[in-house]
């Protein structure tokens, strides 16, 4: 049974997510079956941890005594399955004062102590039981895990050598050590790890580099150069084992022998991309520039080179660049004859928008890069989306949507397309296309979609239903984008105003409003419609108050017609005549006032309108 680990996870979640405790009784039964030690009596017939010694269980207990200490660790068990965790603690507690030196209820203990933040009382008790049980595993690896959560490694290191003692065969444990004694730096300790690693599962290429790579560490070069040498040698058609050997010697001096191999395993394989490379190495670190570059050229044009190293070449000639002064001509005449050598390798050509963007080369030519990537590979999402922005920043509307009506077709799971597809008609006053973009991008709504998408979808929807007299299913519309945002602003001053207009629930639309106004005090259309909300509830003196903050807010050059006569009513209905006559009047003279000015005016009386 693999223990939990207590040092990243708390007892008390492990043991709600875990059926562990089911199988406690069968447990505990193989712990007292295996537990030793403890004790003979004094002569007040009380046990003293002092006078215990290494006794069978039954000769350190009476029978009464282990019946107790049995009833009570096996309820401490059961209450523990049953979550009453305070319960189970005290009857583990008592546990100890029937039996001091029983490891079972030190060991459980620990897991109370360490979810409570109690660390040091947790690696006591931790501590006490494989102390008292020696040889049990999970008491070893539990410790180990503690003291590596810790950071003190070297007492890991023991944990884990005496959970060895008893677990030869335990590779994952060996290779933990291995960790351990590196980042002690016990180099000697590393090599024999990585030999008793060897004797379990055979040398591999991974424990004759750890091996190699531990003596560079000792700093003993001849014994590393050996080990790589073997390792070459066992395998003389495996040409990376050659260029692993030929870096490795360019790397400690010896350039001469390292041209040598790694000509050898250029003759073996020629188009062997680990060893064009590291030969191009060796060309730039001999200042053989000239040979360099024609081998670079070779590479990275040839259609038999993995575009993973053409990539990672092109990115290093790239960081050179930079550091000489990041003239840009050699590697835009790289990038040109590798897209002309081969117009089917789009990462390499992404790469080079990507440098042509942060060099902030004219935006045409990048686009016509992105063009040319759609071109090979229609469905590749990035370069799409890179199009797609270019022509939203300069709002041609009928652009983005060829770009998200084809980019659908390729990958129609993208929520992005239809989203810029739906606003792009939107703006571009075409609704129906809209509803249609917007409808089929809700569809394809997963829990993995990002909720601010999702929400913004169906707050314009519900606008441009609620515009096209859809009303229930503009409230529809609205709730689902309250559903995956709920401080979504737009949608909740629009659905409170829309409430209030059409006689729905004011004190729904009253609390959506409310919201508006704390998150944006100074929003004059929030303000607007949180008065108006108040005035339909005749609570005039606080709905003024408002109306009066969206007047001051309202800096626009052009008169706001609703706001002016919004505030006319909610004066007129707080006594302040003058000021209201003047409000509707000013709300005349912009053209867009109610039907209903007139009268007010002629009437000097506020006159709801009876369509709402």
């Amino acid at each position: 049974m693999k223990p939990r680990d207590i040092s990243t996870r708390g007892f008390l979640t492990t043991l709600r997510r875990s059926n562990i405790t089911a199988a406690v009784p069968l447990i505990v039964a193989l712990w007292l079956m295996t537990s030793c030690a403890v004790v003979k009596q004094n002569k007040t017939g009380k046990k003293s941890a002092a006078e215990y010694q290494i006794l069978p269980r039954e000769q350190r207990l009476t029978e009464n005594e282990r019946m107790r200490f049995d009833y009570y660790f096996l309820e401490a068990s059961r209450l523990q399955n049953a979550e009453k965790f305070d319960a189970a603690f005290d009857l583990l507690r008592h546990c100890i004062e029937i039996d001091s030196l029983a490891p079972e209820p030190y060991y459980k203990l620990s897991y109370y102590y360490s979810d409570l933040k109690q660390d040091s009382l947790a690696l006591a008790y931790l501590e006490k039981a494989e102390k008292l049980n020696p040889h049990n595993d999970a008491y070893h690896e539990l410790l180990a895990r503690f003291y590596t959560g810790m950071k003190r490694y070297d007492k890991a290191t023991e944990a884990y050598e005496n959970l060895l003692r008893d677990n030869t065969q335990r590779s994952d444990v060996l290779n933990i050590l291995l960790q351990l004694y590196n980042q002690n730096r016990d180099y000697d300790n590393m090599l024999r790890t990585v030999e008793r690693i060897e004797q379990l599962e055979g040398a591999s290429e991974e424990t004759t580099i750890s091996k190699m790579r531990t003596y560079e560490l000792k700093g003993n070069k001849e014994m590393a150069y050996k080990t790589l040498k073997e390792l070459s040698d066992k395998h003389p058609s495996d040409v990376n084992y050659k260029v692993m050997l030929g870096n490795w010697l360019m790397t400690n001096g010896d350039k001469q022998q390292a041209f040598g191999i790694l000509s050898e395993a250029l003759a073996d394989e020629p188009n062997n991309g680990y060893a064009q490379s590291s030969m191009y190495d060796y060309y730039k670190s001999a200042g053989e520039d000239s040979l360099a570059t024609i081998l670079r050229d070779e590479i990275m044009l040839s259609s038999k080179t993995p575009v993973k190293t053409k990539l990672t070449m092109l990115q290093q000639l790239i960081r050179d660049s930079e550091k000489a002064g990041g003239d840009s001509t050699e590697i835009l005449s790289v990038l040109n004859k590798m897209i002309e050598a081969n117009p089917k390798e789009t990462d390499v050509a992404m790469l080079g928008a990507v440098y042509m963007s942060v060099k902030k080369m004219p935006q045409d030519t990048i686009n016509a890069l992105y063009r040319h990537i759609l071109n090979v590979e229609p469905d590749n999402f990035n370069a799409r989306l890179n199009l797609i922005e270019q022509s939203w920043r300069k709002k041609n509307w009928s652009e983005v949507v060829d770009l998200c009506s084809t980019g659908v077709q390729y990958n129609p799971n993208e929520m992005a397309f239809y989203y810029y597809m739906g606003i792009a008609y939107y703006l571009h006053e075409d609704e129906d296309g809209a509803l249609d973009a917007f409808s089929r991008g809700v569809v394809q709504i997963t829990d993995k979609t990002d909720p601010n998408l999702a929400s913004d979808m169906y707050c314009v929807m519900g606008d441009i239903l609620h515009k096209k007299g859809r009303v229930e299913e503009a409230y529809e519309a609205y709730d689902k984008c309250l559903h995956w945002k709920e401080d979504n602003l737009q949608c909740l001053n629009n659905y409170a105003y829309f409430l209030s207009q059409e006689g729905g629930d004011l004190k729904k639309a009253e609390s959506m409003s409310l919201k508006t106004i704390k998150a944006e005090p100074n929003n004059v259309n929030n303000l607007d419609t949180y008065a108006w909300i108040l005035f339909l509830q005749e609570r005039y003196e606080e709905s003024k108050i408002y109306i009066d903050q969206a007047l001051r807010n309202d800096t626009d050059s052009v008169p706001n017609a609703v706001i002016l006569e919004h505030a006319g009513d909610i004066y007129m209905m707080t006594g302040h005549t003058d000021e209201a006559l003047d409000y509707w009047k000013k709300a005349l003279a912009t053209g867009e006032g109610t039907a209903l000015l007139n009268r007010k005016i002629k009437q000097k009386k506020y006159i709801p309108d009876e369509k709402k």
